[in-house]
């Protein structure tokens, strides 16, 4: 008599969703973060944000963020100093990486030569040589 087949089980949406989250390793590190840590940033931000529209006025909450009006001339001062350093330092960070990233990434695409090559060729013609290092 023939032995039965073994079929593989199915696949559970928890396999499939830890088989995702081990693949994202492949990205390179910028679209890594934006995939798994800057939606809680944004998350943590958005509600920052909404919290200080409540509470002082949605207006009021922008003008804090971005620098226009004074923490301390708000209804709820405390809470606005948090929102106004929050602006201080996140808004020109986030703004800053998305620069810097965009600016690295039009650089490497223009580039023509590999970076070892072209060391390679710079220490030719400087005339170094490992094995001139290690006689000195």
């Amino acid at each position: 008599m023939p032995e039965p087949a073994m079929v593989p089980p199915k696949v559970t949406w928890l396999e499939q969703a830890r088989d995702l989250r081990r693949s994202l390793a492949r990205l390179n590190r910028p679209h890594y973060w934006l995939v798994t840590r800057a939606p809680a940033w944004l998350v943590g931000f958005g509600l920052l944000y909404v919290l200080g529209g409540v509470t002082l006025g949605w207006r009021t909450a922008y003008e804090v963020l971005v620098g226009l009006a004074a923490p301390g001339d708000t209804p709820v001062p405390a809470y606005a100093y948090v929102l106004g350093l929050l602006g201080w330092f996140l808004v020109p960070a986030i703004i800053g990486g998305v620069a810097g990233y965009l600016v690295t990434h039009q650089i490497e695409r223009r580039r023509t030569v590999d970076a070892e090559e072209l060391l390679a060729r710079m220490r030719r013609e400087a005339g170094f040589s490992a094995d001139s290092q290690g006689s000195e």
